[in-house]
């Protein structure tokens, strides 16, 4: 009897990778396929799965809570968990959970079948990388707590020098180290899944299936050279600096618009800028790029229903240009109003993009000394984006 496995994993890239690793053993059958923590823990009480393949953050439920839930309600079926994070936070969270194994994204290609077997064998399987990493955690903790009272006061003394804004970047640093590891390897795993298929796809003569092997290889190839243009970008933000000028924003706003003519025609949206714009202060091609950011986004997160319509405008007050960005499209729930703006965050995984857009537009906001923030009633009600720059008349 083949192993059967619900493989849960809210980017389909990563599912479609992982598919076709797992399909390429002999004794393994995936027998369902979920991006959504509730719908995960609903097909293994109704498969009952040998084991479930668990994504740590996934949305409705996060993997935490649906592996809780899991244990629970259908304590046959073992759950390895699948993360880029190489934490010991999110380990114990997942063990404690009843997660029967721990395996990091990064070298799942190589011990993702291993894995899976070793759970359905009933024993557990914990990546030898998370092992090293909390062991190498574990003595650097009693080697700090040996350190003499006086390197541990030169030492706070050294931290206090720090200033908060360093502080921010190390936090920056950390999130950006997690999501790069996490995200890059979204094509990769993709990219090898389908070299498997295409493989048996090219044994068994299938030209139509051939060709559409090779199309998913190219596309996934296509996105990680965009994603790795857009993260080079990112990480210029305040490295390459132009000299900040006055800012004719109803002007830059028709070069943005004329920019964005084929997407804005082809969806049939009406794009309304206020008359009475205030001029800002900043680096021009730097505030262009969040106003072309934040328009495409209007225009491709349309509810499919009523007409898109975006409207822009700005007010002066205290010294600041407050801009913002309104569309009437599929709205955004609160509790993502902030996580929108983390690096590959991406709401909706089927829409076009590599989820680094909004996290763009935020580093070159408050490289303007500035905040960006969204407001939406939730779903279908539409999303205004705000943002602050410095005033032209500054």
């Amino acid at each position: 009897m083949p192993i059967k496995v619900i493989l849960a994993d809210d980017h389909p890239g990563l599912r479609a990778g992982f598919c076709g690793i797992l399909q390429g053993a002999d004794d393994i059958d995936v027998i369902a396929e979920t991006g959504d923590g509730r719908e995960t823990v609903a097909r293994a009480g109704e498969l009952e799965p040998d084991v479930v393949v668990m994504d740590v953050a996934m949305p409705g439920i996060n993997g935490v809570e649906a592996t809780r839930a899991i244990s629970e309600t259908a304590p046959a079926v073992r759950v390895l968990a699948l993360s880029g994070h190489n934490d010991g936070f999110f380990v114990k969270g997942m063990l404690e959970a009843g997660a029967r194994g721990y395996l990091l994204k990064d070298v799942a290609i190589d011990e993702l079948v291993d894995a899976v077997r070793t759970l359905a064998d009933g024993r557990i399987y914990v990546s030898p990388s998370v092992t090293d990493t909390l062991t190498y955690s574990f003595l650097s903790t009693m080697s700090e707590l040996n350190s003499s009272r006086d390197k541990q006061q030169q030492l706070l003394e050294e931290i206090q020098l720090k200033n908060r804004e360093l502080e921010r970047q190390n936090a920056e640093l950390e999130r950006f180290t997690y999501s790069v590891s996490h995200d890059l390897k979204t094509p990769l795993v993709t990219i090898k899944g389908f070299i498997g298929l295409l493989q048996r796809d090219l044994d068994a003569d299938d030209r139509s299936a051939v060709a559409a092997d090779i199309d998913k290889i190219a596309r996934a190839t296509d996105n990680l050279a965009r994603q790795l243009d857009e993260l080079l970008e990112l990480s210029r933000v305040g490295r390459l600096v132009r000299p900040p000028v006055e800012i004719d924003l109803r002007e830059m706003l028709a070069e943005v618009v004329a920019m964005l003519e084929d997407p804005i025609a082809a969806s049939g949206t009406r794009v309304v800028i206020a008359d009475d714009m205030p001029a800002a202060r900043g680096d021009a091609g730097r505030v262009f790029e969040v106003f072309q950011n934040l328009i495409s986004n209007a225009i491709k997160f349309r509810d499919g229903e009523s007409r898109p319509r975006v409207e822009i405008g700005a007010e002066l007050a205290d010294g600041r240009v407050t801009c913002f960005v309104r569309d009437n499209g599929i709205g955004i729930e609160s509790e993502y109003h902030e996580r929108i703006f983390n690096l590959f965050e991406r709401l909706d995984p089927h829409v076009e993009g590599t989820g680094i857009g909004l996290a763009l537009a935020k580093r070159i906001v408050e490289f303007h000394e500035g905040r960006i923030w969204a407001e939406s009633d939730g779903v279908g009600k539409g999303t205004t984006f705000w943002f602050t720059l410095p005033s032209g008349q500054a």
